[in-house]
């Protein structure tokens, strides 16, 4: 029985000459990964021009559990995102979010709420025009309650460590090594205020931004398994440098 699937493309990588492997996050189903038809004919360009990361599309699946890859027939995408196709700069953190999403979300089961809030930051990630360099920290920041590791920052001051292992702003140095220091803790309410609708406000230079994202990529990897060795960061610090 043919089953409808609404998925979000997190990595795409070639199986063979006559095959890509494409992995979806999936609404129904959570992450899925995919045979799709790849190669030099022009349909199959077509396919492959239309599975970029981070495309949403819908699809209709002869799902079979016993298969580890499931067979991607026709499709249809739910977003037309050609400014994530053309403009450098959100080329590049999209990128970065499809591979961190990738990680992210290796074993989340379904999640139809979760589903929601990607598709809908994707959808306005492509229509933004300003601020687009604050967005993945943005959606990293939003992310966090939906992954359960939320911090508690009921303090807030110049003069507080942040422990990375409690989730919590502290007035003494942690007995622990996983921790910022005063001068890199101002920085973790300033971005608990991130949304959607004030990104583009935040003002951070090039060194800001990539020690952002370095702090916040290292509390994922302490509190998540299974998200350390990204590889696109180092590509945004250099877009960003």
């Amino acid at each position: 029985m043919l089953e409808k699937l609404q998925g979000i493309v997190t990595d795409i990588r070639r199986h063979n000459d006559r095959h890509n492997v494409v992995t979806l996050f999936t609404r129904q189903r959570g992450r899925v990964a995919f045979l799709s038809t790849a190669g030099s004919s022009r349909s199959a360009r077509l396919i492959q021009a239309r599975l970029q990361p981070l495309a949403i599309i819908e699809t209709e699946v002869n799902f079979k559990t016993t298969r580890e890859l499931q067979q991607l027939g026709s499709f249809q995408p739910l977003l037309v995102a050609d400014s994530l196709r053309f403009n450098p700069v959100k080329a590049a953190i999209v990128m970065f979010i499809s591979e961190f999403l990738n990680h992210l979300l290796r074993a989340s089961p379904p999640d139809e709420n979760l589903w929601d809030y990607i598709a809908n930051a994707i959808s306005v990630f492509n229509s933004s025009e300003r601020g687009t360099g604050n967005f993945h920290l943005a959606l990293l920041v939003t992310l966090l309650p939906f992954m359960g590791i939320q911090p508690d920052l009921k303090k807030e001051g110049a003069n507080y460590w942040f422990d990375m292992q409690g989730g919590v702003l502290t007035d003494s140095r942690p007995l622990h090594n996983n921790f910022l220091t005063p001068e890199e803790a101002v920085y973790v309410p300033l971005i608990s205020r991130m949304n959607f609708a004030n990104y583009p406000r935040f003002r951070f230079n090039a060194a800001q931004r990539r020690l952002i994202l370095r702090r916040l990529l290292d509390y994922y990897a302490l509190h998540l398994p299974g998200m350390t060795g990204l590889k696109s960061p180092d590509v945004l610090a250099d877009l960003f440098n």
